[in-house]
């Protein structure tokens, strides 16, 4: 379930993001803490294409390591994402 507060802060954030950056912040917003492997099954996007987006937003102060688990996905121990609940836009 979406927050109010995490619907506003991506809206203020999202023109400032690429299109692929949208979808995985708006990712962790709605689904909450993920591993790149379980955020790439959760999209239907390959992992290649989702590791550079979370490094992103990462380097950008929105999305920071949360945990280490084991991943669902791989079963290997895995940093688990999250986003921000407040942002800097």
């Amino acid at each position: 379930m979406l927050q109010a507060t995490s619907r506003e802060a991506f809206a203020g954030i999202a023109p400032h993001l690429g299109e692929r950056q949208q979808e995985v912040l708006a990712a962790f917003y709605k689904n909450g803490p993920m591993t790149n492997s379980e955020l790439s099954e959760f999209l239907g996007i390959r992992i290649n294409a989702i590791t550079p987006r979370t490094n992103e937003l990462v380097k950008m102060g929105l999305v920071h390591e949360h945990d280490r688990r084991p991943c669902r996905v791989t079963g290997s121990k895995a940093i688990v994402w999250s986003a921000y609940k407040e942002t800097l836009f």
